[in-house]
């Protein structure tokens, strides 16, 4: 994709966003889950021509600084309003998967005039027992052993065969769970300084917190909900009635793809989106 190019957001409380704009055309906006880090889309964006693609590290990950306001949902969602007030952006369509795509709804909800289209994959409009029972379980995970929180991510996330065809993290999990060293700050393995186990524990309350089942009737901007039928994190159930909750949500279900589906079905997803911003392209 030509044209890239890196820019850097600071926000009024001192934390910094590093963005990503690459391509002409189209511009969408691209947000990603708990992980909140811009690389997830790399691959998808690479594959779409005629389109904008603006990608994010958000606050207090990668090489974004947290800044000292705490972690919550409407926070990220003003962070990623003010990126595209950098870009001088009246419009974009937004695609938010998992996290991300509560952080679409809620940009939806308070400047929907703002918004093109949203494609919400992977993501759900409220608390329910089976969230609160897995992220309760992972938070406690972090706190105590944060290189088994790791290890296990993949496998919540990835579909055996995706695991199997990239045997790269398997075997990082592998040395990750052979680990016996106690989880304190001094023994932590690098990736997971205090700092960073504190901004994932504040982004797990964040996500817990997030309630919008009330006010989704008003959702205006046309709506693409995604989901995977074998999804262990985010169930199909979730995606079913956030697509019920919505006014005119279309809904589109992956037989199989577990969590990360956008990237197990990495073309199919692609398909899927490129179809969806031409049938929802004005001007």
């Amino acid at each position: 994709m030509s044209t890239a190019r890196a820019f850097e957001v600071t926000l009024s409380d001192g934390a910094t966003l590093m963005c990503n704009v690459a391509g002409k055309g189209t511009p969408v906006l691209w947000v990603s889950g708990l992980r909140g880090v811009a690389s997830f889309w790399e691959s998808i964006c690479t594959e779409l021509d005629g389109v904008m693609s603006i990608t994010f590290d958000q606050r207090g990950l990668r090489a974004s600084k947290r800044g000292e306001s705490p972690a919550s949902v409407d926070l990220l969602a003003r962070d990623a309003m003010a990126i595209l007030d950098a870009l001088d952006l009246e419009q974009a369509h937004v695609v938010g998967h998992s996290t991300g795509g509560c952080i679409a709804i809620t940009m939806a909800l308070a400047a929907p005039t703002r918004i093109s289209s949203l494609i919400l994959s992977g993501s759900w409009a409220g608390p329910h027992l089976y969230l609160e029972a897995l992220f309760g379980w992972r938070l406690k995970l972090l706190e105590t052993a944060p290189h088994l929180y790791e290890a296990i991510g993949p496998f919540l996330s990835n579909t055996p065969q995706w695991l199997i065809d990239h045997p790269q993290r398997l075997s990082a999990s592998r040395a990750l769970t052979a680990q016996t060293a106690p989880a304190t700050p001094a023994t932590q393995p690098a990736p997971w300084s205090g700092k960073r186990i504190r901004v994932i524990k504040e982004r797990i309350g964040a996500l817990m917190a997030f309630d919008r089942r009330q006010e989704l009737d008003r959702l205006t901007p046309p709506c693409l909900v995604l989901g995977a039928r074998d999804d262990v994190v985010i169930p199909l159930f979730l995606q079913e009635e956030l697509a019920r909750l919505i006014p005119n949500a279309t809904l589109k279900v992956f037989e199989q793809g577990a969590h990360f589906f956008p990237q197990s079905q990495h073309q199919a997803f692609v398909d899927l989106v490129r179809a969806w911003l031409a049938s929802n392209h004005h001007g």
